[in-house]
């Protein structure tokens, strides 16, 4: 991705445990939109729009929170919404 730009084009959100390479054994409950759309570029400067849904979507907003100096940890909004590696794999907490 160079220069991504992503917009919701659907209000619809879900919470999902989410981690991070750079805070590996945490995981915690962050709240994305499932819909959006991106626009970026490819290495040779032309512009590239594209529709993604669930998973992606989600990665592609976590992603760019990282160019704006934001880790997923500043988004989980219950106090309760932390959670070990090991609790999450244990316990299967993968979707609210």
């Amino acid at each position: 991705m160079i220069n991504p730009i992503w917009r919701e084009i659907s209000k619809e959100t879900d919470i999902q445990y989410e981690g991070c390479m750079s805070v590996s054994s945490i995981r915690g409950k962050v709240k994305r939109y499932k819909d959006i759309e991106l626009t970026d570029y490819n290495e040779k400067g032309e512009k590239i729009i594209k529709q993604l849904h669930g998973f992606f979507s989600r990665l592609v907003q976590h992603e760019c929170d990282h160019f704006d100096g934001i880790v997923f940890l500043e988004k989980v909004k219950e106090k309760n919404g932390f959670a070990t590696i090991d609790n999450v794999n244990k316990y299967n907490l993968r979707f609210e």
